[in-house]
């Protein structure tokens, strides 16, 4: 049922197709509109947010059982192979934040176009993106290859666990066109208001990830026993069908003729997403960067491999939390984007505000049970007594800078769903590069606590991030933000 038709039956949401300030806001499938925006009452721009939020949370909760089976099937091939994946998946998301970036300036443009009524400037921005995306996963490729035996080598892990790493990523490299694709029309359908059609994906992506795994990881049903390799593979083949079902979806979307609208990339155009996503990109990559550095700051303590272990563990983990923060982004991200094309920036304000209330509640929930079960979700991965001891650690101290998290994450999406993706670039850099990183080598080697030390530079660092965002989102520039 479409938004449109569940009003008709629902007075008390009133949202329906009506002009808005000269533009008008698209409604199709699962797409939220925005239409008779003054008459809507605060109840109603709530249940806005939770209809856009309520699929990215299945959609992460998806993700992070996805995640959580996956390190549980590799963790049973010993600490070494789940280093492994932790060590290789950070250097892999230096290429995810590229696409991602791409993708935040293609929602933007989408979000304002889609608000505006604009169904062809949103349909080529949507292929315009596309066309960027794939340039920029071929130049990510390029560089890459060559050089993957020196950043593994630079991440100060065992010889055990380089030689792993470095197989990992030489297979999972060749799934990054793949994931290009799956990142822009993720983006592209999130600026519509859809965010059905990515459920939709993830789920296809997890039976083609952990199927893949369990028989290729442990050599089930006479498929070959590839181990780690084998896990590999999997995460390649899966990216390729998440990219061939958004291509399928995309045909029977609103926007018009995506794949044909134009058949090479027009500058104008690539100014307008990289003006967006540059800033986006400089914040991805120094925050994956400098998480790089921090995961060398833990590989040179005593604990060593034990403790970027427990940092694998510890992120998985938090990956719950991750989860409603990310929805509650994206659904501050839209519904900013398209109320701003509609030509009404302070109903954006009120959008934003109402997705960070509901995300920060279930934030501080998500904290609490991180730090009461904590060794429960460390047990899920490994035995080790170290790598349980420091994963506790690890959840506990994380779990106090959860509303943190929350206000950082969601401004951040809304921010960044305005256009507006410099201020929190800025913020991002001081506080990864001028408070975690210092702090971390700090308290980790020159005042003795070791991987301890490094957690509570985490959680100081996430703390003064969100107060950051905060700051930024109440300056209010990103009202006057042109895309």
């Amino acid at each position: 049922m479409t938004i449109e038709e569940q009003d008709k039956r629902d007075d008390a949401m009133s949202l329906s197709d009506t002009d808005m300030d000269g533009g008008k806001s698209v409604s199709a499938g699962p797409e939220v509109t925005l239409e008779k925006i003054e008459r809507e009452s605060h109840g109603s721009l709530h249940r806005m947010v939770w209809m856009l939020a309520w699929p990215s949370v299945v959609t992460m909760l998806l993700q992070t059982l996805n995640s959580f089976m996956d390190r549980g099937f590799v963790g049973s091939l010993g600490p070494d192979s789940l280093a492994a994946v932790g060590v290789g998946g950070q250097l892999m998301f230096l290429l995810f934040s590229v696409g991602m970036s791409i993708s935040i300036g293609a929602t933007a443009l989408v979000a304002r176009f889609t608000g505006a009524g604009e169904k062809d400037q949103a349909s080529m921005a949507a292929n315009q993106s596309l066309w960027i995306a794939g340039v920029a996963s071929i130049v990510c490729l390029a560089l890459m290859w060559p050089l993957r035996d020196i950043l593994v080598t630079a991440m100060g892990v065992n010889a055990d666990a380089r030689h792993l790493t470095i197989q990992y990523i030489t297979i999972t490299l060749l799934g990054v066109p793949a994931l290009f694709v799956m990142l822009i029309l993720g983006g592209v359908f999130r600026g519509l208001g859809d965010t059905l059609t990515p459920l939709y994906v993830m789920i296809g992506v997890n039976v083609i990830h952990l199927g893949g795994d369990y028989l290729l990881i442990f050599g089930h049903y006479g498929f070959p026993k590839l181990g780690l390799t084998g896990g590999a593979m999997a995460l390649a083949a899966s990216q390729v069908i998440g990219a061939l079902l958004y291509l399928f979806a995309l045909r029977s979307s609103v926007l018009p003729g995506v794949l044909r609208r134009a058949r090479r990339p027009h500058w104008d155009w690539a100014q307008r997403i990289l003006r967006i996503g540059i800033p986006a990109a400089l914040q991805n990559l120094s925050r994956i960067v400098s998480m790089l550095a921090f995961t060398g700051v833990l590989a040179r303590t005593g604990d060593g491999t034990a403790a970027v272990a427990a940092l694998t563990i510890g992120l998985t983990s938090e990956s719950i939390a991750f989860m409603p923060g990310f929805a509650f982004s994206t659904a501050a991200g839209t519904l900013t984007g398209q109320n701003l094309g509609a030509k009404n920036p302070e109903r954006a304000e009120r959008a934003a505000w109402a997705a960070l209330q509901q995300g920060l509640a279930i934030m501080i929930v998500m904290g609490a049970v991180f730090f009461i079960f904590a060794r429960q979700f460390a047990l899920i991965f490994t035995q080790d007594p170290r790598v349980i001891e420091l994963t506790v650690d690890y959840l506990r101290i994380s779990a106090l800078s959860e509303p943190f998290l929350a206000f950082g994450m969601i401004l951040t999406g809304a921010l960044n769903g305005a256009g507006d993706t410099k201020a929190p670039a800025w913020a991002s850099i001081v506080t990864m590069w001028g408070i975690r990183l210092p702090l971390a080598y700090c308290a980790a080697h020159l005042w003795g606590f070791g991987a301890v030390g490094a957690w509570w530079a985490m959680a100081v660092s996430t703390m003064a991030g969100g107060v950051a965002a905060y700051a930024i989102f109440k300056w209010g520039r990103w009202k006057k933000v042109k895309v």
